[in-house]
Order: C-alpha cells, then structure tokens, then sequence
C-alpha cells in the first residue's frame, strides 16, 4: 500500500504545474454509438468482434488525444477526414494474387470468350484481384482494348496502394515464377505491376450504401468476396440489391464461400461453382 502512495504522489509530482489531466471515460455504453454510426454508413457489424474492435477504437482515439467514446462520436460527426482514418483503420485486410484461383479463372475465361468487357470488384483492397484477373489473361491471350476492371473501397490507404501497384513478396507468391518475372519490376522487397497493365483499370471509393452507388454504371461481372462477413442478413439482403443494381441481366456475381447463405433474390446458382451466381434475364 505504501509503495503504491509513493508512485501515485510521484506521478503527481511530475506532472507540469498547472496542466489538467483528462480523464478517460471509454464506457461500453457510449460505444454502442460510435458503432452504430459506422453500421448506419458504412454497414459494418461488429458485433462479434465488440470487445477486440472497440479496444481498437480506443487506441485509435487515444493516440488523436480523444479520452472517451463521447467526444469520438461528436468528432466524427464534424471531421470526415477522422471518420475516413477510422475506417481505414478498422478495413486493414490481407490478401493476395490468385486468391480462390478457380474464380479469377472463370472471369478471365469469360473475358477472353467475349462475353465480359466490365468487372466491378467491390471491394478491391489493395488491388490484387484486379490485377490477378489481368495477369491470368495475359498467360492465355491478348487483353481486350476494350475491357476495363473498376476496383472500389471505402478504405483510402488501400487504394492508394492499388494505384501504385507495387506488393509484398507474400503478396506476389503464389503467382508462378514466370508472371512474376515478366509483369513485375522488383525493387528491393517490393514488387511493382508493369504499367501497361493498369491501363485498363479504375480504382475508385465507393460505398456501396450510398445512393449514387449506381452512378459507377453497369457491369458483366462483379466480384464482391469476404465483404459480407461484417454484415448482418438485413445489410447482406440491400448490398445485394445495390451490387444488382449495376449489373446487366445475364451477368455474373462471385461471392466469398462464406459471405452468404442463401441464394440472392434476382439470382440463379450456377452448378458446380462455389459461390458464384448469374442475374436472371
């Protein structure tokens, strides 16, 4: 008990004089409005991961000298540029080129078959199925002139990474040997996509809540895998209508093998493929 008086008045002692300390008050009740603020707009539930997403939170908060969930609510009311470096913070995600090989293979096959000219790929990340799907058909033929592959995200940083085109060594390993060596340039650990490729991409932000959603025009195929993981049924049923609302009839939707559980109204399951939908005519 002594040594504890001792290093709290020493704390004390320290502190300049005159300074006022904040107290933190990072209370479960008030995160339930930070939290319902990021689901109403950007439909991310985080219900399951509460406790780990909140202590992200306040981390977040507290390294923007912000000491309570309050204060953050009202700050992200009145900053959108804190609300975008939040939600970067909370959308970090890893991937790779060639991830679910199998339909990076159909879209690119439906592509060199003629029957694609537009891929939606929502969201896009970093870049790396946009870029796998170009990779795929430059080792079996020509890239259309014509064929453009639209990538968005409500995440800034990670579409500035896909802009750039340069990856990790984790990213570009499951690639073979000889698409490395043709399409990317290496500088040091980095790996930079050849220029050439990106000529036929558009890298946008984008939620896919927001009401002029479908000004992104419309597609023959979107990609839209492991976004709906964070949503709720309710919130999987409208991004489902927002991603059909950009497609043409005919067109194909590829979905992550757990995003959902049902098949979408509007849709049809195609036999044999995981995952993957065609929009009804």
């Amino acid at each position: 008990m002594l040594k504890w008086l001792k290093r709290k008045n020493a704390d004390k002692s320290s502190q300049p004089k005159g300074s006022v300390v904040q107290e933190r008050n990072f209370d479960t009740k008030a995160a339930i409005r930070v939290l319902d603020m990021i689901k109403m707009e950007f439909g991310l539930d985080y219900e399951r991961q509460k406790a780990i997403t909140l202590r992200k939170i306040e981390r977040f908060a507290l390294k923007r000298d912000i000491h309570s969930f309050e204060e953050l609510a009202i700050s992200l009311q009145s900053s959108g540029s804190l609300k975008t470096e939040l939600i970067n913070m909370l959308t970090v995600g890893e991937t790779y080129f060639y991830r679910e090989f199998e339909q990076i293979e159909l879209i690119g096959d439906e592509i060199i078959s003629g029957k694609c000219e537009s891929v939606l790929s929502a969201p896009c990340s970093t870049g790396e199925e946009v870029y796998s799907i170009l990779l795929y058909i430059k080792s079996r033929d020509r890239l259309p002139p014509s064929l453009r592959i639209t990538g968005i995200d409500i995440n800034t940083d990670a579409l500035t990474s896909a802009k750039k085109g340069c990856f990790s060594q984790r990213s570009v390993s499951q690639l073979p040997p000889d698409i490395t060596k043709e399409w990317f340039a290496s500088s040091g650990e980095r790996y930079c996509i050849d220029s050439s490729l990106k000529k036929h991409t558009d890298f946008l932000y984008a939620n896919i809540f927001d009401r002029d959603f479908q000004r992104l025009g419309k597609f023959d195929a979107v990609l839209s895998r492991n976004m709906m993981i964070y949503f709720t049924d309710e919130e999987k049923k409208r991004a489902l209508r927002q991603l059909s609302s950009v497609m043409h009839p005919g067109s194909i939707l590829l979905l992550g093998h757990a995003d959902i559980s049902f098949v979408p109204d509007g849709f049809e399951k195609i036999r044999r493929r995981r995952a993957v939908y065609f929009k009804k005519i």
